[in-house]
């Protein structure tokens, strides 16, 4: 078979078209980013906009739900007649191949959850299928082929995507205001949320026989905790991520694979060399400032837990943090929300708001929030960022990105921060 994406570089995309390939088909399609390494590494063809000749060989388009309606390439394969089917759809269709599903739902925490059960998995002795909205730090991937007992992956709500999702275990691990522009009130979104748990075998959700206690930080920075059920220790972890949000995480993958029937021993080695995702809390290099760290969290609830964990681990330093809004969309259903997260933050930059799918008339953009927090400053591109940073901060201070925009992605390319791997 011959499969043309639209869209092809965004993470879950890109993933969908390496799984493709892998089975043998012939896998291209466009995007406006021609620099997506996963696809560049399995000498995947990406196209610029449009390429007619290209598509015309296609048996399946694919389509991405941040393409619009007047996107050149969904406009000529419906001339062409083309079969047409969503992202959600082609992750259904190959999910159904698999004997065991396990996908992560919820707005916040999916894919630290979903990243954790596949590690889990790997350690003991499976060659799960992993499907991430992120790319693991340790593969330097969004997909890993295994073989096909277990799939293991991401399960967004927007545009219904996760209600294609017929999976053997099923988590949510919670439900928040999220992705408006779509559901347009909160009771429509947890009604989709209802109707995904409905078409899982097993539910994985919230628990409060499951906790955790001793939540503390080791000498050399790593989050420390134990696991209990019904007041019973299952497990003592010391782990390689250090966001206290990610003991929640934990404890839904924990849930998940006992369900797999995996022992307390390989479920805590797995978790303890996990070595995390790519921008959630990840430490980069930067040769101008003393600490750099790049987080995806762009919900006020994921911002707070952001926040809370910088006043815990620098403490004795001085902290910058930049954030730069997610669509336009999104920070005016949540403006208040965005506003009160802020409010009481020092030394606090907004960066021009990342449009992902929309246009400044869908919203509200960067600049309009930052004129709603007091003392915050507002950057319009990486110029201004760069000027504020310079003239404003002492190298002694550590550099928070907070946002899941492309500024990383700029900073990288303008060698303003690097890996050292």
């Amino acid at each position: 078979m011959k499969y043309y994406f639209i869209g092809i570089s965004g993470v879950s995309m890109s993933a969908l078209a390496v799984l493709l390939k892998s089975k043998g088909n012939y896998v291209s399609g466009s995007d406006l980013n021609l620099n997506c390494k996963i696809l560049q590494k399995n000498n995947i063809k990406i196209f610029y906009q449009e390429n007619v000749k290209e598509m015309s060989m296609a048996d399946i388009v694919i389509v991405s739900s941040a393409i619009k309606s007047d996107n050149l390439d969904l406009i000529n394969a419906k001339i062409m007649h083309k079969k047409i089917i969503t992202r959600g759809e082609l992750l259904g269709k190959i999910a159904n191949s698999y004997e065991k599903v396990i996908a992560i739902s919820g707005s916040h925490g999916k894919t630290t959850t979903t990243a954790l059960i596949y590690n889990i998995l790997k350690n003991a002795g499976e060659k799960p299928t992993l499907h991430l909205g992120g790319e693991l730090c340790e593969e330097k991937s969004n997909v890993v082929i295994g073989d096909s007992k277990y799939f293991v992956t991401e399960a967004c709500e927007y545009c219904d995507n996760f209600l294609y999702l017929y999976p053997y275990i099923g988590v949510v691990t919670n439900i928040e205001k999220e992705h408006m522009d779509y559901f347009k009130t909160f009771e429509n979104e947890k009604k989709s949320f209802e109707k995904f748990k409905k078409q899982c075998k097993i539910v994985v959700d919230e628990d409060r026989k499951f906790c955790a206690k001793n939540i503390r930080y080791d000498k050399n920075g790593k989050l420390c905790f134990n696991i209990f059920y019904n007041y019973k220790k299952c497990l003592s972890l010391k782990m390689n991520i250090c966001e206290e949000v990610n003991v929640i995480n934990c404890i839904y993958a924990y849930r998940v694979c006992k369900l797999l029937n995996l022992p307390d021993c390989v479920i805590k080695k797995g978790m303890e060399s996990f070595k995390g995702v790519k921008r959630r809390f990840e430490k980069v290099e930067c040769k101008y400032f003393s600490e750099v760290i790049l987080d995806y969290a762009h919900h006020p609830t994921e911002i707070k837990n952001t926040l809370q964990t910088c006043q815990k681990k620098f403490k004795n330093k001085k902290v910058v943090y930049i954030f730069q809004p997610h669509t336009y969309s999104r920070t005016k259903a949540l403006l208040k929300e965005f506003v009160n997260v802020f409010e009481n933050v020092d030394n606090l930059i907004l960066f021009k708001t990342f449009p992902a799918r929309e246009n400044l008339l869908d919203g509200v953009d960067a600049k309009v929030l930052s004129e709603k927090i007091n003392n915050s400053i507002y950057c319009k591109n990486l110029k201004d960022l760069m000027i504020t940073l310079f003239t404003k901060y002492k190298k002694d201070y550590v550099l928070v990105f907070i946002g899941a925009g492309d500024l990383p992605e700029i900073l990288y390319k303008n060698n303003f921060i690097f890996n050292k791997n």
